[in-house]
C-alpha cells in the first residue's frame, strides 16, 4: 500500500514538473530582444507620446505592466515604445534603439497617440487601439479590448487557413471575403489581389461585393434604380452596412423625385429595411426619424399643388375620402391657379389593398382643356378603408399648378 501511494505521488509530481507552463505576455525593452522570444501571438506595441503628453506616457506604462493586460495578451511580446513630436538626431536614435526593425510607427493619419498597435509575428500590423476607446477605458476594459482584437485576428486566420484547405475557387474566394469582414481587425494582406488570382472572372461575386457602390446611374429612372436595389438586398455577400447605405441612397432619390407624399410608402419601405438590418447602427437609428420627418400622408382636402405632384408618374394614395356607401360618385377636379394644369393618367378607388372601381382613360384639367372635370366611379358595396389612388401624368417641368379635389355622391 505504501509502495503504491509512493508511486502515485511520484507520478503526480512528475506530471506537475513536466506539464507545459502557460505564461502571460512578457514585456521586452527593445524590438530586438522581443524578436528572440516572439510566438505566434506576435507583438503589441504600446506607443506613448514621449515629449508632449505626460498622461499618455503614464497610461502606457501602467497598461504594459498590468497583470490583467498581460494575461489578455496571451503570449504576445509587449514593447513600450516612444513616439516624438519633435524629431531630431537624438530622439530618432532613442526611438530606433527601442523599435529596431519596426522603425517609427508608420504614418496612420486616422489614429492618435497613445496607441496600442497589434502586429503579427512577421511584423504586419493587423489592428490598433487608440482614442477614446483607450483613453476613457479602465485597465480591465482595455484588457478585454486587447483580448477581443486578438481573438478576432485568430478568427480571421482560421478563415484564411480554411481557404487554403479547399480546392473550390469560389469557396476559397468566399472564405477570404469572410476574413475581410471580421470586425476589429484590418483586411488580410493583399486580400483582393489574392481573390482576383483565384477567381479571375469573379464568378463568386466577391470582388463586386468588396467594390460595392450603389447609386442612380446616369439617365437611369428611379423605378429602374429601385428594381436593382431589391436585387441587391437579396445578395448574401453584402454586409448589412452596405445594404443600409443602398437603402439610404434610395430614400434620398425617392424623396427628391416623388416628394414626401407620393414617395412616402417607398421611403417607409426602405427605412424599415434599413432599421431591421442593424437597429443599433447610425443608419438604423436614423430610420424612425426618416419615417417621422420625411413621410407625409396625402389626405382628402389637400387637393393638388406643385409640391404634391411628383416628378414621375407614380400612384399616390389619397386617404380619408368620403366614399363608403354603395352608389355613384363624381370625383371633381377644379383648377384654381398656376401656369400649368394637371393630367390624371388613372384614378382607382381602393378598399384597403383591393381596387373596387377605376378610370384608366387620361383626363386633362387645364386652362386650355377646361378648368373643371368629373371622373365618375360606381361603388357596389360598403367600403371599410377607402382611398383614391391617383396617378398624375405631368412632365417634371410642368407642375406649376394648384387645384381642388372634391367628391360628390350623385
Amino acid at each position: 500500500m505504501k509502495k503504491t501511494l509512493s508511486l502515485l505521488l511520484s507520478a503526480t509530481l512528475l506530471a506537475t514538473v513536466c506539464a507545459p507552463v502557460v505564461q502571460a505576455a512578457q514585456q521586452y525593452p527593445t524590438a530586438e530582444a522581443a524578436q528572440k522570444h516572439v510566438t505566434d501571438d506576435g507583438y503589441i506595441l504600446f506607443i506613448y507620446p514621449a515629449d508632449w503628453d505626460r498622461y499618455g506616457e503614464k497610461l502606457c506604462q501602467k497598461l504594459v505592466a498590468d497583470a490583467g493586460v498581460k494575461a489578455a495578451a496571451g503570449k504576445a511580446a509587449l514593447i513600450l515604445a516612444p513616439i516624438y513630436q519633435n524629431r531630431n538626431d537624438k530622439t530618432n536614435a532613442e526611438a530606433r534603439k527601442v523599435m529596431g526593425s519596426f522603425g517609427y510607427p508608420h504614418d496612420m493619419s486616422d489614429i492618435s497617440y497613445p496607441a496600442l498597435i497589434f502586429c503579427e509575428k512577421g511584423g504586419r500590423t493587423y489592428a490598433t487601439l487608440h482614442g477614446e476607446s483607450l483613453m476613457k477605458a479602465s485597465t480591465t476594459e482595455v484588457a478585454e479590448l486587447i483580448k477581443a482584437r486578438m481573438n478576432a485576428w485568430k478568427q480571421q486566420q482560421a478563415l484564411l487557413d480554411k481557404s487554403g484547405q479547399t480546392n473550390d475557387p469560389k469557396e476559397k474566394a468566399r472564405l477570404i471575403l469572410a476574413a475581410t469582414r471580421v470586425n476589429g481587425v484590418d483586411w488580410p494582406q493583399q486580400a483582393k489581389e489574392t481573390i482576383r488570382k483565384i477567381d479571375p472572372s469573379d464568378s463568386a461575386g466577391c470582388i463586386a461585393a468588396m467594390d460595392f457602390g450603389f447609386g442612380l446611374g446616369n439617365g437611369e429612372s428611379v423605378e429602374s434604380f429601385l428594381q436593382r436595389l431589391d436585387k441587391v438586398l437579396e445578395n448574401e455577400l453584402l454586409t448589412p452596412w452596405q445594404k443600409q447605405r443602398a437603402c439610404a441612397a434610395a430614400i434620398g432619390h425617392v424623396r427628391r423625385a416623388y416628394g414626401p407624399l407620393a414617395g412616402g410608402p417607398i421611403i417607409t419601405k426602405y427605412a424599415r429595411i434599413m432599421h431591421k438590418l442593424d437597429p443599433e447602427s447610425t443608419l438604423g437609428v436614423s430610420a424612425p426619424v426618416v419615417m417621422r420627418d420625411w413621410v407625409k400622408q396625402y389626405r382628402y382636402g389637400m387637393g393638388w399643388s406643385e409640391e404634391i405632384i411628383p416628378s414621375a408618374a407614380v400612384p399616390m394614395l389619397m386617404h380619408d375620402v368620403p366614399i363608403t356607401k354603395p352608389g355613384t360618385y363624381a370625383v371633381h377636379f377644379k383648377l384654381t391657379t398656376g401656369r400649368d394644369g394637371i393630367i390624371v393618367k388613372s384614378l382607382r378607388l381602393m378598399d384597403g389593398n383591393k381596387c373596387v372601381a377605376s378610370h384608366d382613360e387620361p383626363c386633362e384639367v387645364s386652362w386650355a382643356a377646361g378648368t373643371q372635370k368629373d371622373i365618375i366611379l360606381t361603388v357596389k358595396k360598403t367600403l371599410k378603408n377607402p382611398s383614391l389612388e391617383i396617378t398624375y401624368g405631368n412632365d417634371p417641368g410642368k407642375r406649376s399648378t394648384w387645384g381642388e379635389i372634391t367628391v360628390q355622391q350623385k
